[in-house]
């Protein structure tokens, strides 16, 4: 190869360098995004599953407290 081919080459080759390393980090810009989203998205999801455990909790204890109160009063009324 002579000393033109050969700078031919190294400039092709820095080019496609250059190409990779810009889509390279096109790709990190998205994937801290993607993560800073999921973040964002757990972050919901966890609030909404507190919500929902309390509304639970809740609908449970009224649940008992008026089934033992029917319980009594059904219970009071027979005897």
């Amino acid at each position: 190869m002579n000393k033109k081919e050969v700078d031919t080459y190294r400039g092709e080759m820095l080019d496609r360098l250059t190409r990779l390393e810009e889509r390279h980090q096109s790709h990190y810009n998205v994937t801290k995004e993607i993560r800073v989203d999921v973040k964002y998205q757990n972050g919901r999801v966890r609030k909404l599953e507190q919500n929902q455990s309390w509304l639970f909790g809740g609908l449970g204890a009224i649940t008992f407290v008026f089934g033992s109160l029917m319980t009594w009063f059904k219970g009071g009324s027979n005897g």
